[in-house]
């Protein structure tokens, strides 16, 4: 938080200017703790420390200027999970599904319910939690074409996709991703080296993958904008064209309540966001067909479906 102080490490060596980083620390102990270290380390039989920074360490404060905290671990997607219940509508209509939304260590330390919603289809993977300007909301899907944003304070949903919205787009997966799926830790604000970019990203967008109807052979994916869902207005986008992901074998651990979720699980494997020098980058798997006789690649960057008469 801005005007708290960290404690940045510094090597100096005899005849040399400049001195050499190290990294910032949020108390002395820590700071000292990797001196430490540094003053242990060998290379190539010798001391490292005495023959590249014989003039030892030394730990100097500096204020932090940028109101950013690094989020909490867990994530949220590894703190809430959901139960799914079949419910049978009338003959002819597809069946619904009862979903009932948990927080995964309650009070007493067992799975705590926080609401629950009813989706007129099956649940599929349907279910993402993340956060935004520290609150907790979930991506989820009450209706066959639908995204919508639930709060897990409250258990209210806050926004939601008009009819027309998705274009007959059926969401199967949802992804935000969530700052840890980007970051490391190992770069905190009042380093030397933090950046605007270190603060990103900050639950203002997502993904989510399907299908149109009759167009199930694979999982396409588009663009979320989640930037106003506090005023209750939830955006998607075609912004990637026709991609067919290679979504083979992933599950949402969010579908399994009663799982051990690891305390910083990994983003769905097909989709990995990163920052290149401040600049987001994504990168998709994607499925690709060749002719196993020519080598050539059939054709597989399509039309948006939409699109296709």
């Amino acid at each position: 938080m801005r005007g708290e102080i960290v404690y940045r490490v510094y090597a100096l060596h005899e005849g040399r200017e400049k001195e050499y980083y190290f990294g910032a620390f949020r108390s002395v102990a820590e700071a000292e703790a990797e001196i430490a270290a540094l003053r242990l380390r060998e290379m190539n039989g010798r001391n490292w420390a005495e023959q590249y920074h014989n003039r030892g360490f030394v730990i100097r404060e500096a204020a932090v200027e940028t109101d950013f905290e690094i989020p909490p671990l867990p994530k949220p997607r590894d703190k809430f999970a959901v139960r799914g219940t079949t419910k049978a509508n009338q003959p002819g209509a597809w069946d619904s599904t009862i979903v009932e939304v948990f927080r995964r260590a309650g009070p007493q330390g067992a799975p705590e319910k926080i609401c629950e919603y009813e989706r007129y289809y099956s649940l599929l993977q349907t279910f993402e939690p993340f956060r935004q300007g520290g609150r907790e909301f979930a991506l989820i899907s009450r209706d066959y074409t639908r995204t919508a944003v639930l709060d897990l304070a409250t258990g209210e949903v806050i926004a939601e996709e008009t009819d027309d919205s998705g274009a007959g787009f059926c969401p199967v997966g949802f992804y935000v991703p969530d700052w840890w799926d980007v970051n490391d830790g190992s770069i905190i604000p009042g380093s030397e080296h933090w950046k605007t970019g270190h603060e990103w990203p900050n639950g203002n967008f997502g993904f989510v993958w399907g299908c149109h109807w009759g167009d199930d052979g694979s999982w396409k994916i588009q663009y979320l904008d989640l930037s106003q869902i506090q005023q209750g207005v939830v955006r998607r986008e075609e912004r990637f064209g026709y991609v067919e992901l290679a979504t083979f074998g992933h599950k949402n651990h969010c579908l399994d309540l009663e799982a051990e979720v690891p305390r910083k699980s990994a983003p769905p494997p097909f989709i990995r966001v990163s920052s290149d020098g401040g600049k987001p980058r994504l990168t998709f798997a994607v499925e690709m067909r060749f002719d196993l006789e020519s080598g050539q690649p059939t054709e597989w960057r399509r039309l948006n479906v939409t699109d296709m008469e």
